[in-house]
């Protein structure tokens, strides 16, 4: 560009002097402007990089939490079976005592109802038997 400034004089010269200093400020600008967008992409990298491990961390502890829920509901299963067959077992005795007191119920009841008849049985013979005695006394 020196050499094209020597050869050109006057106006042109300035003209050529102003379109070299804009270029040269253009290119600076251009300079800042890449300098710039190289720090925001070291910046985003760098963020999307803290991200990244943020993600598998979350990630590495969604499997951990998952692998516990699923341990839990296999306990609470088996803990819910185990419970369930202690209250079958229960209930089956309870059951078998129920009916065990509903015969001995029964067989009283069956044992009160012939003590009944026979002392209606022996009540009536006393009656009877006082009542023929009362007609032997008035005879007399």
């Amino acid at each position: 560009m020196l050499n094209c400034m020597a050869l050109v004089s006057g106006p042109a010269a300035f003209v050529l002097l102003l379109t070299g200093k804009h270029r040269l400020d253009e290119v600076a600008q251009l300079q800042e402007a890449l300098d710039r967008l190289e720090a925001e992409k070291r910046e985003l990298e760098e963020q999307a990089a803290e991200q990244a491990k943020t993600c598998r961390q979350l990630t590495a502890a969604n499997a951990s939490l998952s692998a516990q829920s699923l341990s839990l509901a296999d306990e609470i299963t088996s803990a819910t079976n185990a419970v369930r067959k202690q209250m079958e077992a229960q209930l089956s005795q309870v059951e078998s005592r129920l009916a065990k007191a509903n015969e001995e119920i029964d067989t009283m009841l069956m044992s009160e109802q012939t003590q009944r008849v026979a002392l209606l049985e022996e009540l009536n013979a006393a009656q009877t038997e006082n009542g023929n005695l009362r007609a032997q006394l008035r005879k007399k």
